[in-house]
C-alpha cells in the first residue's frame, strides 16, 4: 500500500465539518472511513487533476507550481487534515480570502464557494477531501503570492514598467507544518510600507462608502466661490464632507452659505488633486469632486497593487524619483533631501525601474542619443547648417571609437534622411551644455540618468514633464554634496569644478535608485493625493485588473 493510500482512510475517519462561516459550529459528523477497495483517488492524484482544473485565473501558473513541490515536500500528507480532523483554520483561511478586496485584490481568484461547497458535505469521499485539500491550498498559495508580489506581471501591463522585485517569503509559507500557522503567517506578507497600510485603510474607506451611500455630486453651473449662496453650494459642502475635506460638527452651519470654512476645505481637496487650489469650485474642480466613489477606490487598488511590485522592504538608504510628483527625494544617513526635477514627455516616458548609483561625472560631455539626434537635432541642422558650431557640438563619422570629427558646415544636412542619420553628436562642456555641469549615473539599459540642466524656468512649472526620458534636477549641487559629503571624492568633484575638466567620480557609498509611479499616495496629514496620471496608465493597470465572467463557448 503506497503511503498515500495508507494516508486516505484516515482522512474520512473523524471529520469535523460545519456551516460555512468563520466561527463554526459545534455540531459533529463522524464519517464511516471506507475500504481500501473504495478509495477512488490519492492525494497525489488529486494534486495533479486539481492543478490542472484550478489554474489560477490570469495564467498565474507560477503558485500551482510551487503547491506540487510542497506536496511532494511532505509525501502528499494532506495540509488542511490532521489527526483525522479537519483543521478549523480552513474557516479563517476562508474569511481572509472574502476580504481579499480590501487589499484590491479579486476574492473571485481564491475558489472560497468552491472550498465551502466541500465544507457542507455531511459524507465526503475519500476523492472529495483530497479536492478539498488541494483546493484549499491553491488558494492559499494564490492570495500568499498575489500579496506579496503582486497578482500580475507589470510588464505585461506596460513594457515601460520594468520595476518588479519578486521575494520567496510566500513560498516559506507552504513549508510551516502547521495549517493554522500558515493562514496566521498570511498578513505578514503584504507590503510593510506605511504608504501602503494607508493606502489600504482608505481603499476600505471609500468600498465602504460607495456601499452604505450614493455619491454626493456637484451640478454644473457657475464657477462657485466664497460669498454665494444656494443649494450648489450645500452640494459642495456635503460632497466635501464625504469625501473628509471637512470633519463632520455638531456647530450650525448655514449649508447653502459659501463661507471661509468651506474654502479652506475645499482649497485642501485642490491641493490634494493637484489643481489650481484657488479655493473657487470652477469646472476642473467640479470635475474632480464629481468623480465617482467606485473609481476612486480601483485607482487606489491600482496603486496598492503597484506597491505589492516593490521590494516589501526598502532600504534605509534611497533616491526615491517619484515622478508623478516630479519630485526627487534623497534618504541617506537618515536626513531626506527633497528637490523639483523635469521627467520625460508624455510621448518619452521616463521608465519606471530600479537602479544602482555608482559614479558621476564633472563637466559632462554630452553624447546625444541617435533617437534625439534624428528626431530633434537633424531637422535644426536642416534649418540652420550652423546650429552646431553655435551650441557647442562636435559630429563624428559614426559611433566607433576612433571615428574622425567632420566639419558640420560642409555637410548636406538636408540630403539627409532621418534614417539614414549615422552620424555621433557630441556637446562640449559650457555654461550651455545639455547636461549642465554634473551627471549621476546608476548603469541601466534604458540610459536613463539624472543630470543638471541649463532649462532653470522649467522648475516654475506645476507640471514638469518635458524631458526626453532623463530626470533633470533643480539642485543638482546640492544632490552631489548630499553623495559625497565627508569623503575624499567631496573635494575630488570640487576641485574638478575650478578647473572645468570633465571628470569621473565613484560615489563612495553606491545608493540604490528607484523611479516610482502612483497616482494615487497619502499625504502628510494621511489624505490622499490623486494625481495627475501623466502617462496614461492606470487605463492599463484597468484593463489588467477588470474580471468579466464568460461562457465556456468563449474560453475555448
Amino acid at each position: 500500500m503506497t503511503s498515500a493510500k495508507k494516508l486516505l482512510p484516515l482522512l474520512c475517519v473523524s471529520l469535523i465539518l460545519s456551516a460555512c462561516s468563520s466561527s463554526g459550529s459545534n455540531k459533529q459528523f463522524v464519517v464511516v472511513p471506507p475500504s481500501e477497495s473504495q478509495i477512488e483517488s490519492s492525494v497525489k492524484d488529486q494534486v495533479s487533476l486539481t492543478l490542472n482544473a484550478f489554474t489560477p485565473v490570469a495564467g498565474q501558473a507560477l503558485p500551482n507550481q510551487s503547491v506540487l513541490e510542497a506536496y511532494k515536500n511532505r509525501g502528499y500528507d494532506p495540509i488542511w487534515i490532521k489527526d483525522k480532523k479537519i483543521n478549523m483554520s480552513i474557516y479563517k483561511l476562508i474569511d481572509i480570502l472574502e476580504q481579499s478586496y480590501t487589499h484590491g485584490l479579486n476574492p473571485i481568484h481564491y475558489h472560497t464557494g468552491i472550498i465551502k461547497e466541500y465544507l457542507t458535505l455531511k459524507q465526503p469521499t475519500p476523492q472529495q477531501l483530497a479536492e478539498m485539500d488541494v483546493i484549499a491550498t491553491i488558494a492559499l498559495t494564490s492570495y500568499a503570492h498575489d500579496l506579496s508580489n503582486g497578482r500580475y506581471e507589470p510588464q505585461l501591463i506596460d513594457p515601460n514598467w520594468q520595476l518588479d522585485a519578486p521575494n520567496n517569503n510566500w513560498k516559506d509559507l507552504l513549508y510551516i507544518d502547521s495549517a493554522t500557522d500558515m493562514v496566521n503567517s498570511l498578513p505578514l506578507l503584504a507590503p510593510r510600507s506605511p504608504q501602503y497600510q494607508v493606502l489600504q485603510k482608505w481603499l476600505v474607506y471609500y468600498q465602504d462608502l460607495a456601499q452604505k451611500e450614493k455619491d454626493i455630486f456637484v451640478n454644473a453651473g457657475v464657477p462657485l466661490s466664497a460669498g454665494d449662496e444656494g443649494p450648489r453650494v450645500a452640494q459642495l459642502r456635503a460632497r466635501l464632507v464625504q469625501l473628509g475635506d471637512i470633519r463632520f460638527s455638531t456647530r450650525k452651519v448655514n449649508e447653502e452659505q459659501f463661507d471661509i470654512r468651506l474654502k479652506k476645505a475645499l482649497i485642501r481637496f485642490q491641493q490634494r488633486h493637484h489643481i489650481s487650489a484657488d479655493g473657487a469650485a470652477g469646472s476642473k474642480t467640479i470635475e474632480m469632486l464629481n468623480v465617482p466613489l467606485k473609481t476612486r477606490a480601483k485607482q487606489i487598488a491600482y496603486n496598492l497593487e503597484r506597491w505589492r511590485w516593490l521590494p516589501s522592504e526598502l532600504e534605509a538608504n534611497r533616491i526615491w524619483v517619484d515622478l508623478t510628483n516630479y519630485t526627487v527625494d534623497m534618504h541617506l544617513n537618515g536626513e531626506l533631501t527633497s528637490m523639483k526635477a523635469v521627467i520625460g514627455k508624455a510621448n518619452r516616458k521616463t521608465p519606471v525601474f530600479k537602479g544602482l548609483m555608482t559614479y558621476m561625472v564633472t563637466n559632462p560631455t554630452w553624447r546625444v542619443p541617435h533617437r534625439i539626434a534624428r528626431e530633434n537635432l537633424l531637422p535644426k541642422l536642416q534649418a540652420d547648417p550652423n546650429y552646431l558650431v553655435k551650441h557647442g557640438y562636435k559630429v563624428y563619422s559614426s559611433w566607433s571609437i576612433g571615428a574622425k570629427e567632420l566639419d558640420s558646415t560642409k555637410i548636406n544636412w538636408k540630403a539627409i534622411r532621418e534614417d539614414k542619420l549615422a552620424f555621433r553628436f557630441e556637446q562640449e562642456p559650457d555654461e550651455g551644455n545639455a547636461l549642465g555641469q554634473y551627471k549621476f549615473m546608476f548603469p541601466n539599459k534604458n540610459e536613463i540618468y539624472l543630470h543638471d540642466t541649463p532649462a532653470k524656468h522649467l522648475f516654475r512649472e506645476e507640471d514638469r514633464a518635458f524631458s526626453s526620458g532623463c530626470v533633470r534636477l533643480e539642485n543638482p549641487t546640492e544632490f552631489a554634496r548630499e553623495l559625497t559629503k565627508g569623503s575624499k571624492q567631496f573635494n575630488d568633484m570640487n576641485n574638478s569644478l575650478k578647473s572645468g575638466s570633465n571628470t569621473v567620480i565613484s560615489l563612495p557609498t553606491y545608493v540604490p535608485v528607484y523611479l516610482v509611479y502612483f497616482t494615487v499616495v497619502p499625504n502628510a496629514n494621511g489624505m490622499l493625493e490623486f494625481r495627475n496620471d501623466i502617462y496614461q496608465r492606470d487605463p492599463l493597470m484597468e484593463e489588467a485588473m477588470g474580471y468579466a465572467a464568460f461562457s465556456a463557448r468563449d474560453s475555448i
